[in-house]
């Protein structure tokens, strides 16, 4: 597994990521968010996710039950 990567959703908050890096994040639901990191909270529980194809941001809380990927090439 890479360092963004987690097997299962969990309680912890996200690792420190950099604005613009590129994320996958998929729930068990088969649900998937793909785009860049737009902006975190101090505290790492909140992201902003800029959606791939020009879809718009998206805010994920730690607790949602989303997880990391790798991002796809």
């Amino acid at each position: 597994m890479s360092a963004l990567q987690t097997a299962a959703p969990h309680g912890d908050v996200w690792p420190d990521l950099a604005r613009h890096q590129v994320v996958v994040l998929q729930d068990a639901r088969g649900n998937r968010i793909e785009g860049t990191i737009d902006g975190m909270t101090d505290d790492r529980s909140t992201l902003w996710v800029q959606l791939k194809g020009g879809l718009g941001r998206q805010l994920v809380h730690h607790m949602d039950g989303y997880w990391l990927e790798t991002p796809a090439a």
